[in-house]
């Protein structure tokens, strides 16, 4: 679909397949070293291998983890245009959560539509299959930022929301004004907050109320802190720290040549991506007073908007302004003693259960 927005520049989108002995080196070295393993198979595009591919791989998690066991889990991130009832029924059998790349009525902005995945969405939602979309906001649509909020949240569809970043094929002028994708997530924020019929969360806003809450959990990918917690295995055996975008400079070493998984930990490479993240959150935290919900933010945003050290870029003034809006909302909705009815029930029950355990509770 050539998606605009793309972490990889056409010249490294042709890794091929991962073949069969890194697979299971992967799957092996995780099970080998970690009790829990979250796998995410990503792109290009995942689909476009067989689903065989998938099925060798469920064998070998439950060669590795268990059958049935509650170690390891995965997720599908696709456009969605070769998504099957075949395949969503393998999901549905292997629990395989499968979130969906797609901007609604604004997809022709970032990709060559085709029509087939709204052609599939609607075979997903009418078949009972689990499934959420994750949409991407660049400058040319965050103005129908709601339009595309109301599109999927009118369906009954799960949706996250998240702005592009300078990174691979997009464009500096792809990214979207700070105070203006701001200004417009919140709005949809307030929307969603006050909708009592809401069937679905909004993502990431609802992982912010969490966090708004105190709850001992950090919230999205981005404010999570998540060195030595995640890394990205190219189809070759290479690792990286983080799939979004990493530059060649940060490879850090390639699977073959390591005998646990968090050997990759130590190479060159990470030490000078931790050292300059350790900077970066030190004046954070010096600095700013929602340091303990942010984590400093994302090392390869900062990275993005030019210098790893460094933060106050768009993406973190975006985050400044969405959270500081919806943690003086909760706030208010607690110290007042508002009508929950109001609110939806995602939001209700959350507040509910802070006023019951206020032991989790800092605000």
């Amino acid at each position: 679909m050539n998606c605009r927005h793309c972490y990889h520049p056409p010249h490294e989108r042709t890794g091929g397949v991962m073949p069969p002995e890194i697979l299971e080196r992967v799957i092996r070295k995780a099970s080998e070293e970690y009790e829990t393993v979250w796998f995410i198979w990503h792109g290009g595009e995942p689909l476009l291998v067989p689903l065989s591919f998938y099925k060798d791989a469920a064998s070998l998690q439950e060669k590795y983890f268990g059958k049935d066991s509650h170690r390891v889990s995965n997720t599908i991130q696709t456009n969605g245009t070769l998504i099957s009832k075949k395949f969503m029924n393998f999901c549905k059998e292997k629990k395989i959560n499968v979130g969906v790349s797609f901007e609604g009525p604004c997809n022709n902005i970032l990709r060559e539509m085709t029509g087939l995945t709204e052609k599939n969405i609607g075979m997903m939602k009418k078949g009972g299959h689990k499934f959420s979309v994750s949409s991407a906001i660049c400058s040319h649509d965050v103005k129908e930022l709601m339009n595309i909020y109301d599109h999927f949240m009118g369906d009954g569809i799960a949706l996250s929301l998240s702005h592009v970043i300078r990174s691979g094929s997009a464009t500096e002028d792809m990214v979207p004004d700070a105070d203006e994708y701001a200004d417009m997530s919140i709005k949809v924020f307030d929307r969603w907050l006050h909708d009592v019929n809401a069937e679905m969360p909004l993502m990431p806003h609802m992982q912010y109320v969490m966090n708004a809450l105190g709850e001992p959990t950090p919230a999205d990918c981005a404010h999570s802190s998540c060195i030595f917690k995640w890394m990205s295995v190219y189809p070759n055996g290479d690792i990286y720290p983080c799939a979004k975008g990493c530059p060649s400079g940060f490879r850090l070493c390639n699977i073959a040549d390591i005998e646990r998984l968090s050997d990759a930990f130590m190479s060159d490479s990470m030490k000078d991506m931790l050292s300059a993240s350790v900077e970066r959150r030190s004046k954070c935290m010096s600095s700013c007073s929602l340091y303990k919900h942010c984590n400093g933010g994302c090392s390869i945003d900062a990275l993005s908007e030019g210098n790893i050290s460094e933060n106050g870029g768009t993406s973190c003034l975006m985050f400044k302004k969405i959270f500081s809006h919806i943690l003086a909302t909760i706030n208010d909705i607690i110290r007042e003693r508002r009508d929950l009815s109001a609110y939806n029930r995602f939001v209700r029950e959350a507040v509910i259960g802070k006023l019951v355990n206020p032991k989790i509770v800092n605000i």
